[in-house]
């Protein structure tokens, strides 16, 4: 009865996003998700206040009508472009769009010029905050995330974070020239900050992975697991948290290997999570590489799974001659 009741008024006041805000590297490289644009409000969680304009709205539909990309939309941009993200974060030329508001909002636009001299700044400050969220320091609500009863309805495992506007985009410009993309584990493990901006933006999420067309072919996703998921009722996406950051993390499949060439980087994998909200699907990607290892791993276990394949094929082509070779026999007796 208790559940019913929340889930009532979490539908009834439903109207809020997701999104994957940034990529956080094994190798130390922090970079923004694909749909996150400056200017956003970080610091209310309302459809009419703009905050929810870089938010990914990720429906199946959508991608097949050419409304969506393989990525999904945004309110404030349109279709998700992961090439033109990418590109800025290269310092490939490329300008990410800034935030102009939802269709439906107020919206903002903001002369971010003036912000570029506390970006060193602003950048270690992100750094700072989440390895304290990584590590469970920075005064989470309540124990790990992944909850689905109780504690997924509260938000539990999350850091509430609210600041003026987003500034990520132009913060990290470039910055992938000299670092590169942000890579998996050697383990195949890529690591992501989620921020839940209000209710119907809560987990559990569904992950998934396309390692050739950079995000651009919505059948070369495969299905990946969530190592480390945000907390929410049910499967329907919903929880009490508001402006509240989450680390989450995604298992490669094995023997998967980045091949993608996209916004002037190649061997790039694109991650994709979305969660099972009625007015959603909502959630976010970004994009990434594998270490060394982590790719001689990946093709070491596919040469081991043709090893096996073709040592099965030959056992069945053996036991099929040897009983070809009994038949025989035992027509000449």
């Amino acid at each position: 009865m208790r559940y019913a009741i929340v889930y009532s008024a979490l539908v009834a006041g439903a109207s809020a996003h997701g999104l994957v805000t940034s990529v956080e590297g094994a190798n130390g490289v922090s970079m923004p998700g694909l749909s996150v644009a400056d200017g956003t409000p970080r610091d209310c969680s309302t459809n009419s206040c703009g905050s929810q304009a870089d938010t990914s709205i990720i429906r199946d539909r959508d991608m097949s009508s050419g409304r969506g990309s393989a990525l999904g939309r945004t309110q404030g941009n349109g279709p998700v472009d992961a090439g033109l993200a990418i590109s800025s974060f290269m310092g490939m030329g490329a300008t990410a769009p800034k935030n102009n508001g939802a269709a439906s909002s107020v919206g903002v636009e903001d002369d971010l010029s003036g912000l570029r001299r506390g970006a060193a700044q602003r950048r270690q400050e992100h750094k700072r905050q989440v390895g304290r969220l990584m590590n469970g320091l920075m005064g989470l609500v309540g124990g790990g995330a992944g909850n689905t009863g109780v504690l997924g309805v509260s938000g539990a495992g999350g850091a509430r974070n609210s600041y003026a506007m987003e500034t990520k985009v132009s913060d990290m410009s470039g910055m992938g020239k000299q670092e590169g993309l942000p890579t998996a584990n050697d383990q195949g493990q890529i690591n992501m900050i989620y921020r839940q901006i209000n209710q119907d933006g809560a987990g559990p999420l569904t992950a998934t992975i396309d390692p050739t067309s950079g995000g651009t072919d919505p059948s070369a996703f495969i299905t990946a697991r969530m190592a480390k998921d945000v907390p929410g009722l049910g499967i329907q996406g919903l929880s009490l948290a508001t402006n509240t950051d989450y680390p989450i993390a995604v298992q490669m499949p094995e023997g998967m290997t980045c091949e993608g060439k996209v916004g002037g980087a190649e061997n790039v994998c694109i991650v994709r999570v979305r969660n099972g909200a009625i007015t959603g699907p909502f959630g976010g990607s970004g994009a990434f590489t594998q270490t060394p290892a982590a790719r001689k791993r990946a093709i070491a276990y596919r040469l081991k799974k043709r090893f096996e394949i073709s040592r099965e094929e030959d056992a069945k082509a053996e036991a099929k001659a040897d009983l070809a070779e009994m038949e025989e026999e035992e027509r000449d007796e």
